[in-house]
């Protein structure tokens, strides 16, 4: 017998392979039935409530508009998609 504790196996596979595809999982996107991605954030100031970002033709796009918005609501405090890409463009976006 190993020494090993037992480890539990990640459930990560049931929002990407759903599609059979492979896709990407972005926060604050998601895919609707129509094959268009929208995109949503959640503003603190509203208590909570979900704040419409819009429908986008790629998840890369409606990921980058999530992004935005999360930078301009939380700031340096934002966790973004592309952390990397929103730090060195416009903060404007």
């Amino acid at each position: 017998m190993s020494s090993e504790p037992k480890r539990k196996s990640s459930s990560s596979s049931n929002s990407s392979s759903s599609t059979g595809e492979g896709s990407r999982h972005y926060r604050g996107v998601k895919k609707g039935p129509w094959g268009k991605f929208a995109a949503e954030i959640h503003d603190p100031a509203r208590k909570g409530s979900r704040v419409w970002l819009g429908t986008f033709d790629t998840d890369v796009d409606a990921a980058n508009a999530y992004d935005c918005d999360a930078f301009k609501l939380r700031g340096r405090k934002a966790i973004l998609n592309f952390p990397l890409r929103i730090r060195s463009v416009d903060p404007g976006c």
